[in-house]
């Protein structure tokens, strides 16, 4: 049996185990802390003033708490999205191509469509839900059956879906002036707003209910046990009888489908119609929430919140201090690389103690010999 599964039984009562993966962001956040003083005083301004500004313009004050509850919201989707696919040991790196097709498939439905609310609310919130998983398809199928990366094909696709959604936004669908939209969505079809100094909304409430609900998943359900050791190893996956190609498929698209809810919250709750290249990379900041959070459900809604404070109070922290709102930025890059390189040296001891198997055969079953070499460990 291979190291992580045999330490696994012994996270559960011990202090260190569940310390471990709290540490590691804890430092990332430290040192990027520390990274971000030191270039701050290197400009001749002083830290702790900044950081202040930083903190009193994200969550001081109820207006500024609920401005970044409204930009935590869709980084809680696109978290989650990422988090749900590494389960299962898929990297699904086109959260923002998923949440742009899911976006413009809400925003069909929210102006074409004349229902009563409670119709055609949940219509396009289920049209954006199939069309995120329905581009997170792509890359799961040509996983399964061609084994083709998904790094590649995620990679490749997100341009593509925001210029084929730009495309309607141009040309097929365009609303009657300057700007490159579709027509607003109709009011019953609006998701409800809770207050007047933001556009927070009941797309909040939707993402913890998902992060909620695929933490008992993960933790309580047959189900999210069979994500875990495919992402373990899904070798032993197959042998435990678990039909990997078709769950593989299947995480994937689950993933796609809530970064295509993000979108769906944005157009339904804060635009109100679908806009061209409205998102400033939500999809993106997804992935280093999910790595933030360690790929825990709960972990996302934390890390989301993070990210939620210092986009909210970048533009505090301009006015106030003269400074650009883009030192924000690079903290967030700073976590992130830290995460990404923490991340590379496990994966590089993992790659030293055993050769890593291919992901998934074309036909679901082991090569040749590798029986024998599954008796040997």
């Amino acid at each position: 049996m291979s190291t992580e599964t045999a330490a696994m039984p012994r996270q559960h009562f011990s202090f260190l185990g569940w310390l471990r993966p709290v540490l590691h962001p804890f430092l990332a956040i430290l040192i990027a802390t520390i990274a971000g003083g030191l270039l701050v005083l290197a400009l001749g301004d002083n830290p702790f003033k900044v950081y202040w500004f930083l903190i009193s313009g994200s969550v001081v004050g109820l207006p500024n708490l609920l401005v970044t509850l409204q930009m935590m919201t869709p980084l809680i989707f696109t978290g989650l999205a990422v988090s749900i696919s590494f389960r299962a040991g898929l990297w699904n790196i086109g959260a923002e191509g998923q949440m742009l097709v899911g976006a413009l498939a809400a925003g069909v439905v929210g102006f074409a469509l004349s229902m009563p609310t409670y119709i055609h609310l949940p219509a396009a919130i289920l049209a954006a839900l199939l069309g995120g998983a329905a581009w997170a398809a792509i890359p799961a199928l040509l996983r399964v059956y061609l084994n083709v990366n998904e790094l590649v094909v995620c990679l490749m696709l997100n341009p593509i879906a925001l210029l084929l959604t730009g495309f309607f936004a141009t040309h097929v669908f365009k609303a009657p002036g300057p700007t490159n939209k579709l027509p607003d969505i109709l009011k019953s079809a609006s998701l409800p707003t809770f207050s007047l100094y933001s556009q927070v909304n009941a797309g909040l409430i939707l993402a913890l209910a998902c992060c909620g609900l695929f933490a008992l998943v993960n933790a309580r359900t047959i189900r999210g046990f069979e994500w875990k050791i495919m992402g373990l190893n899904p070798r032993f996956a197959y042998y435990g009888g678990i039909d990997v190609p078709r769950r593989a498929i299947w995480v994937m698209m689950l993933s796609g489908a809530i970064a295509g809810l993000a979108g769906a919250e944005q157009v339904l709750g804060v635009y109100g119609a679908f806009y061209d290249n409205f998102s400033p990379g939500y999809g993106f900041d997804g992935i280093a929430v999910a790595m933030l959070a360690n790929f825990d459900p709960i972990g996302v809604v934390l890390a989301a919140f993070l990210f939620g404070a210092l986009n909210a109070g970048s533009t505090v922290l301009q006015m106030m201090t003269g400074l650009s709102k883009y030192l924000v930025q690079v903290l967030q890059f700073i976590i992130v690389l830290i995460l990404a390189a923490q991340f590379s040296w496990e994966w590089v001891k993992k790659r030293r103690i055993r050769p890593a198997p291919r992901y998934i055969e074309q036909s679901g079953a082991p090569k040749k010999g590798e029986a024998a070499e599954m008796e040997e460990v």
